[in-house]
């Protein structure tokens, strides 16, 4: 049996192509889909969807991973991830969140965000050059984040929004030195809820990627219980 099927939410966005001008593309960093993979998942990137829609897509995968990239700003994106969070929940379907999917989890929650995170020096300002994967150490992690962690306990920092007011059913799971919201998980342990604040698919080396595939081997492996489930218990007639 192969490994259960990851949406993975993708950032629409206008770049400059070989076309000679702006293009309208859809993007993802390819390590999310590398990371997906080296945890036993098989990724499908899911791009806008309008709302009746969620319902069809996610009785076709076994989890959700919710991406980084830009602000949590109430456009189309933001739509279609609230969507796809509503769905998820009602029907079990095990969730995972970095950076910006950690952000849009908690506000979908009813939290709310810091709009531009004060500089620190566990979070410079975002630059475009190394500086943007500036390292700083978690503190307080929960045992699947600290179980997770390289040794040194350091990850990247890509971000400027943080949670500031924690969204209802969210329990913090680790913070930075500076006390910012690193990690959350669902405090329903039935159902599979996490997110982080760093990306762990852009972690350097060896270890790095070691690091990334840990932290989502639980997730995957959630997801893959989720199908089992389904099978066993046929999902909503109308999509069968």
């Amino acid at each position: 049996m192969t490994g259960p099927i990851i949406a993975v939410t993708v950032w629409r966005r206008a770049l400059a192509t070989g076309l000679g001008a702006q293009t309208d593309l859809y993007t993802l960093g390819g390590e999310y889909a590398d990371s997906v993979q080296a945890a036993g998942g098989i990724p499908l990137l899911v791009p806008d969807v309008v709302d009746p829609d969620v319902r069809a897509l996610l009785s076709r995968v076994d989890g959700v991973l919710l991406s980084g990239g830009q602000d949590v700003a109430s456009g189309p994106r933001d739509a279609t991830e609230h969507a796809i969070l509503t769905e998820a929940q009602r029907i079990g379907m095990p969730v995972f969140g970095i950076c910006r999917g950690l952000q849009i989890l908690n506000v979908h929650r009813g939290g709310t965000l810091v709009a531009d995170l004060p500089h620190t020096s566990d979070h410079p300002a975002v630059g475009s050059g190394e500086e943007r994967l500036s390292r700083h150490r978690i503190v307080d992690g929960a045992g699947w984040v600290a179980d997770s962690l390289p040794d040194d306990g350091v990850v990247n920092s890509i971000h400027h929004q943080a949670i500031d007011r924690l969204g209802a059913g969210l329990a913090i799971a680790a913070r930075a030195e500076d006390g910012t919201i690193e990690a959350v998980a669902g405090t329903d342990t039935s159902r599979f809820l996490r997110a982080v604040q760093w990306h762990p698919e852009k972690m350097p080396g060896v270890e790095g990627r070691a690091h990334a595939t840990r932290l989502l081997a639980p997730f995957i492996a959630a997801a893959d219980g989720y199908r089992r489930r389904a099978a066993s218990t046929p999902r909503d007639k109308e999509f069968v």
